[in-house]
């Protein structure tokens, strides 16, 4: 797991001190909290977090098409669609966790799985998301995880990046970045 990026556990900025670092919510999936910290005025302030599992998004290109899933998301009220993915489990290699993920929600399985790119999504949960293509993946039999509603559908990979933004409202998911990554790589 050493060649795929994370986010280090102890960095700070030494002008940045953390004072107290308080877990308030514990469940299965995150932790929740805050770092209090010194300020550069010497002030102190309360920076909230949530840390789940660092994750993987896979963009399954197959005959021209993007394999993706649509899903009502209760937290946005919204119907999305997106790509395959999902957290890593403990002592999971990213890779190993993005061929897990593909079969599970999709059915599909990897042959070839390149990693494109892990990034942070957002500057206060603290997480990466590890970006894998893979290309030509065999059709299966899904597997999907107790309470996961997931359709699979296909989309002209050409077409792929404006059916995500495509819609009324704010784009929801995370499908946007990894969809450009693919791109600029040449995978759509």
């Amino acid at each position: 797991m050493d060649e795929y990026p994370t986010v280090p556990a102890s960095a700070e900025a030494a002008d940045w001190p953390v004072l107290d670092v308080e877990t308030v919510w514990e469940t299965d999936f995150f932790e929740a909290g805050y770092d209090a910290v010194e300020r550069p005025t010497g002030e102190r302030a309360e920076y909230y977090w949530i840390e789940p599992r660092d994750a993987v998004m896979i963009v399954a290109v197959r005959d021209d098409e993007v394999i993706m899933i649509e899903q009502y998301r209760p937290r946005a009220r919204d119907r999305c669609l997106g790509l395959p993915a999902g957290g890593i489990e403990d002592g999971e290699d990213p890779e190993a966790a993005a061929r897990r993920e593909l079969r599970e929600e999709t059915g599909y399985t990897a042959g070839t799985l390149t990693h494109l790119d892990t990034y942070a999504p957002s500057g206060w949960v603290r997480y990466v998301r590890h970006v894998f293509v893979a290309e030509e993946p065999d059709p299966g039999e899904r597997d999907l995880d107790d309470g996961e509603y997931i359709d699979t559908v296909t989309v002209p990979a050409d077409e792929a990046i404006e059916r995500v933004r495509g819609r009324s409202g704010p784009t929801r998911g995370g499908a946007l970045t990894p969809l450009y990554l693919a791109r600029e790589s040449g995978y759509l």
